[in-house]
């Protein structure tokens, strides 16, 4: 019996010690998004900002960590976590509407810029979606969203411009 609980003790305290609680600090990829803090509104053909769509980024509990208010121009609102995920290399995304959709979606890299990439079944069409927020030479996002039957080809769906306001 006393064996059974010295052991019972190691295997717990290994379980312990296994999370990492080192401290974080971003480097590389993980500092994809360091543009990414503010209010940004999408930019309309004429150069003007539309004030219905908007953009509100924070930081969140590491410097890596972004939480992020959306506004439509159709009303609606939702929320979002992404984050670096240290012990996967790789960005995560998670996304809440006011009208009751959750979504978790996955995060690839492409060429130099990260992706969130989920599957949607709309009236029995399945696809592959996925978004990039991809920082421009003059200091705009480009918000681009594309949908794929099989991961070649990609048709975009919509593009928007984004600017800090």
């Amino acid at each position: 019996m006393k064996d059974f609980v010295i052991l019972f003790i190691l295997l717990f305290s290994n379980c312990l010690s296994a999370q990492d609680t080192k401290p974080f600090t971003p480097e590389g990829d993980a500092k994809y998004f360091d543009f990414w803090a503010g209010t940004w509104y999408e930019l309309k053909p004429d150069n003007t900002l539309d004030s219905n769509v908007c953009f509100r980024i924070t930081r969140g509990v590491h410097p890596s960590c972004f939480i992020e208010e959306w506004q439509f121009g159709n009303g609606m609102k939702s929320i979002a976590i992404r984050s670096w995920d240290k012990a996967n290399n790789k960005w995560g995304f998670v996304w809440v509407s006011d009208n009751g959709l959750y979504q978790v979606w996955d995060t690839r890299k492409v060429d130099d810029n990260w992706y969130i990439y989920k599957e949607f079944t709309i009236n029995n069409d399945t696809y592959l979606s996925r978004q990039g927020f991809i920082p421009q030479a003059d200091g705009t996002v480009l918000r681009t969203s594309e949908k794929s039957y099989d991961e070649k080809k990609w048709e975009i769906r919509f593009q928007q411009r984004l600017k800090k306001g």
